[in-house]
């Protein structure tokens, strides 16, 4: 029996200390000056980057350039993000987000026990650093986890592995290089992409509209993964003379999965089962001459169990 205690008492403070080395790094990557470039191996493909952050009394600003492939950058403050993309000659630009490349893990990490394990793997050394390692373990087969590699004195993410259920990486994003200073300069936060002559487009207010309340949706998800909740919806028209567009967004604090639902044409024979690339997963399904399409950075059996659900009628019970 105390044995037992022993071992139970072990594994409590080995969680705990994980989930200390996770919240000291998102704090890192939101309140420290770091200048990096960092690869992104996805589907096959290897991308490079260079990430600029500037952490201040008025907020974040970060800049993200692409090294590799297509000229594109990402700007980014506590208000807005742009996105410049000199091959569409476009910008966009939207209510800011937390950025997509690098994990971000919330603040309350209680809430994500029941659906998660965290667990110190030992130390390692990545981009000329000593590191500790935590692996972020799903409890079920309905979301991926990580295995993360942290600066044991900055705090700062310098590699993290987006993991299958066999812990096999599905996605890898590492730093080869990273720089953190006292001061970012203001003029390293400009877009060395002017946008000149390019179209403009604008996030319009009724794309982040609140969420709606039981019966301003025709739609609701049947089926949701433990801990999932609605955290975002839209009700948008793609076209002047067509009809509307709902967007729902479900999120655990780690996995998110968006259900989109829109009429079908007569003339259109709409998107039906698997398709997938990489992490990302998406299912569609034709319900009463409505296109769903659920599509998220989860498990196949995720968004298939999820699109199988959606049916017309009140809004699910939120977790």
């Amino acid at each position: 029996m105390l044995l037992l205690l022993a071992a139970a008492a072990s594994h409590a403070a080995a969680q705990d200390q994980a989930r200390e080395w996770l919240g000291d790094m998102s704090r890192a990557l939101q309140k420290l000056n770091y200048d990096g470039t960092f690869v992104y191996l996805h589907d096959g493909k290897l991308e490079t980057m260079r990430i600029i952050h500037q952490a201040g009394s008025t907020g974040e600003k970060e800049r993200l350039v692409s090294l590799t492939g297509s000229a594109r950058e990402v700007l980014r403050d506590d208000e807005s993000v742009t996105c410049i993309m000199p091959d569409s000659k476009s910008v966009m630009v939207g209510k800011s987000r937390a950025r997509q490349l690098l994990p971000m893990v919330p603040q309350d990490l209680d809430s994500l026990l029941r659906y998660y394990r965290f667990e110190m793997l030992g130390a390692d050394r990545m981009a000329g650093f000593q590191t500790r390692t935590v692996a972020i373990t799903p409890r079920d087969a309905y979301r991926y986890g990580y295995r993360i590699w942290i600066d044991q004195d900055s705090k700062l993410l310098l590699k993290s592995d987006l993991t299958a259920a066999d812990g096999t990486p599905i996605e890898q994003v590492m730093f080869t290089r990273l720089d953190i200073s006292s001061t970012i300069a203001d003029a390293a936060l400009q877009p060395s992409l002017s946008g000149k002559g390019y179209a403009w487009y604008h996030q319009s207010d009724e794309e982040t509209a609140a969420l709606p309340e039981s019966g301003e949706t025709r739609w609701s998800v049947g089926r949701l993964p433990d801990g999932f909740s609605m955290t975002h919806y839209q009700r948008k028209r793609m076209q002047p003379d067509g009809q509307d567009t709902e967007h729902m967004v479900f999120s655990d604090g780690l996995a998110t999965v968006s259900v989109y639902v829109e009429s079908l044409a007569s003339d259109n024979a709409g998107f039906t089962g698997l398709s997938g690339m990489g992490a990302m997963n998406a299912f569609g399904i034709i319900v009463d001459g409505h296109q769903i399409t659920v599509v998220g950075e989860v498990p196949a059996v995720t968004v298939e169990m999820m699109a199988r659900s959606v049916a017309s009628g009140e809004l699910p019970a939120h977790d």
